[in-house]
């Protein structure tokens, strides 16, 4: 099935694009799906090209040596990953499970090369894509390595919030938020009852809402 403009343009980094170019785009990406849980690469596999998010949400994570996940992050509906493998290795350098039921369009490595030779705008929209994933990992590295657990978890609530007014709406359980925190569901689960506690945000069953999103920061 054919890719559309319209969703080409759901995407936040092709919108701005010129339409010869979206038109380039929508030509040789495909559209994927994938169900919750459902590894979409591996880390260490061959990158089949970046992959940007229609609709639902993914995590990109890394296994240590013990076992252990690592969140870094989550991908929702109008962002990308996977822009890595492009400019830097061939292989992924992490993995990619979907979260939900997730749609998906894929630019082949193969066909970005072409594009980009073809359409520099595509070549300054990659690289800031790239630039910017590279801020959030030396983001992400101060964090694990500065922050207290409690700053990194308000944190993960703050950075994977979306409006649902009157409040602000997460769709993560106590371990993913940990994962994404870099401790255990445990400790996770602790401070949100404290948070609960003093108001700043009402528990649920797989989501939350943010009451007082300011006692966050």
């Amino acid at each position: 099935m054919s890719i559309r403009l319209e969703e080409i343009r759901r995407v936040t980094a092709l919108r701005h694009l010129s339409e010869d170019c979206q038109r380039g785009l929508a030509e040789v990406m495909v559209r994927r799906t994938f169900a919750p849980g459902e590894m979409i690469f591996i880390e260490g596999e061959q990158a089949l090209g970046i992959w940007f998010v229609l609709s639902g949400r993914v995590r990109i994570l890394k296994h240590s040596m013990t076992g252990r996940s690592q969140a870094l992050c989550i991908a929702q509906s109008g962002k990308c990953f996977g822009t890595c493998p492009l400019f830097s290795t061939e292989s992924n350098p992490a993995s990619a499970q979907a979260l939900d039921d997730v749609t998906l369009l894929v630019l082949p490595d193969d066909q970005a090369t072409a594009l980009m030779r073809e359409n520099p705008c595509l070549v300054k929209t990659l690289l800031q894509l790239y630039s910017e994933r590279l801020d959030q990992l030396a983001r992400l590295s101060e964090c694990l390595a500065m922050w207290t657990v409690a700053r990194r978890l308000n944190d993960s609530l703050l950075n994977n919030a979306v409006p649902d007014p009157p409040y602000l709406i997460v769709h993560l359980t106590h371990e993913k938020l940990a994962e994404l925190a870099g401790t255990v569901r445990e400790v996770a689960s602790r401070h949100l009852e404290k948070l609960a506690e003093h108001g700043v945000v009402e528990l649920h069953s797989g989501y939350l809402y943010i009451i007082q999103p300011l006692q966050l920061q």
